[in-house]
């Protein structure tokens, strides 16, 4: 039974997202839906791109095995704070300034083609990393169900993620990503509950008594204490300049739709998760020893929920791998269609051509995500964790810089990115071969932040901006979302009205949001205490 309902839920995502490809007529579609996301879709898209494979086996595996606070306190947490950056600030800032990625703003900032192709590179290979992860992920749920030798299922799970992906762009990431929202939902708020509820309250409580430090701050693994405040602010700055999240702001209607966005989608990330990490510990009750631990969530669908529960919570499952995977099929395909041939290369191409381009640009990033996922190189919560510092230590630094610094220049891009990179991957080889040896509390991803700040403020310090940069720098300082909708809704007959509406509307979510969170929350966090 589970298995019908699992193909049944599986098979209208992909013709949803084959049925909305004939919306794509252009560019602008293709790129950010031109710009016509309601509240609804772009908060599912945010939602379902933030629930991904790492959050349910790769994190889920690491609660089950040891606890709860480093990883989700401090972790999910940072992870939490990430998002509301990216589409508060950093999205809304680019989307400000017509951007339809990131690199199309390292573009207009810099206009110098090494910015570019450093940032589209660091770019790819994260999310490659990234996407990696994502089809293990769907490896590993389809064996549980499938008899298939698992490159096999790989090759089918990316074939189904190009159906809509290459043919729909954005606009059949946005739409897909809205459905599979709601499976998602299903698992967090149906059937985790009722794997918590079989093994009870009192026992997930109870496991700091069989498992020492299950509770504690470094989990049952004793984490050293460097580690895992470095975990928090890893998922910070990954989290708040990914362009999985971020992306999700461009193809926003106006900026009432991204303030809404901001308020349910941050209400919405932790309400899902929390359920998920707790059935995790519930898991450890019920059945502890599950190795690998990232079937953990898997089991605990076939074994202890009913047969229909069963099929749509793997559904919903399948759909936080999928929406994540598709995300950054599409977006690794835009940076090597839009970003590196027009934009470096200075490719002027048309509408058609441009479409061709972007889609087989997708193919291409496929192919090789498939090459490396049947190899499993390592474990999806570990992956994850070396994807994310690549874009933290490189990105965040010479993003905010590019924001607020009047200095800022190309060559101090280049420093900082480089050298963040560079140290990184450098000294952590270096550490696990022990021809260096850093202090557990203090670790690479530590030193490597460092030298990318330190590389750009000292660059920046050295060298002066160019005419084109300190002019974009007061242009962008003068754009702001907020003014350019206000302008669009006063244009339209009726204009005032709207706008007053949308400004109570947007008042009344967001007072409605904060009162349901201390009342959630506060009941939550009494319940888990006593």
């Amino acid at each position: 039974m589970e298995k019908i309902v699992f193909f049944i839920v599986v098979a209208i995502y992909i013709l949803a997202g084959v049925a909305v490809t004939r919306y794509v007529k252009n560019k602008d579609d293709f790129y950010v839906m031109s710009e016509k996301g309601s509240t609804l879709l772009i908060v599912g898209t945010l939602a379902a791109t933030y629930l991904s494979a790492v959050t349910l086996l790769g994190i889920g595996g690491m609660v089950y095995n040891e606890g709860p606070v480093p990883h989700v306190a401090f972790g999910s947490f940072g992870a939490w704070l990430g998002t509301l950056f990216a589409v508060i600030y950093v999205g809304r800032k680019m989307k400000s300034l017509n951007c339809q990625t990131i690199p199309d703003f390292f573009e207009k900032r810099f206009n110098n083609k090494w910015v570019t192709v450093i940032a589209v590179s660091i770019m790819i290979i994260a999310l490659l990393g990234y996407g990696v992860v994502q089809l293990i992920g769907a490896g590993v749920v389809l064996a549980e169900i499938l008899d298939i030798p698992f490159p096999v299922l790989i090759l089918l799970f990316t074939g189904a993620l190009l159906i809509f992906s290459a043919l729909g762009g954005m606009f059949g990431v946005v739409v897909t990503d809205t459905l599979m929202f709601f499976t998602m939902l299903a698992i967090s708020l149906i059937i985790a509950p009722l794997i918590i509820g079989q093994a009870g309250l009192d026992q997930i409580k109870s496991l700091g008594e069989v498992i020492p430090n299950y509770w504690g701050v470094t989990g049952a693994e004793e984490r050293p204490m460097g580690w895992v405040v470095s975990q928090f602010l890893m998922w910070i700055l990954f989290f708040g300049c990914t362009p999985a999240l971020v992306s999700r702001v461009f193809p926003a209607k106006n900026d009432f739709v991204v303030l809404k966005t901001a308020v349910i989608g941050i209400f919405c990330a932790p309400l899902m998760q929390i359920f998920i990490f707790l059935a995790a510990a519930a898991m450890q009750v019920l059945q502890p020893g599950i190795d690998p631990a990232d079937r953990m969530f898997i089991v605990g669908l076939m074994d202890y929920t009913p047969s229909a529960l069963a099929g749509v919570g793997l559904a919903g499952l399948m759909a936080s791998i999928m929406s994540t995977a598709s995300t950054l099929f599409v977006l690794t395909g835009f940076a090597l269609a839009k970003d590196l041939f027009e934009n470096v290369l200075h490719k002027d191409i048309d509408e058609k051509k441009g479409l061709i381009l972007g889609r087989a640009a997708q193919i291409v990033i496929a192919v090789v995500v498939c090459i490396i996922a049947i190899m499993q190189p390592s474990s999806i919560f570990w992956i994850s964790i070396y994807a994310g510092s690549i874009f933290a230590v490189s990105w965040m630094p010479t993003i905010i810089a590019s924001f607020e610094w009047k200095r800022m220049n190309s060559k101090a891009a280049i420093a900082s990115m480089s050298a963040g990179v560079i140290s990184f991957i450098v000294l952590g080889e270096l550490n696990k071969r022990e021809v260096i040896h850093l202090s557990p509390n203090f670790d690479h991803f530590y030193v490597s932040i460092i030298i990318s700040i330190a590389a750009l403020l000292l660059t920046g310090f050295l060298t002066k901006p160019t005419e084109h940069e300190q002019f974009y720098y007061e242009q962008m300082k003068t754009s702001k979302l907020s003014t350019s909708t206000i302008q669009s809704i006063l244009a339209k007959p009726n204009g005032l009205a709207e706008l007053r509406s949308e400004y109570k509307k947007t008042f009344t979510y967001a007072v409605s949001f904060v009162v349901i969170s201390v009342v959630l929350w506060g009941y939550f966090i009494v319940n888990m205490a006593l």
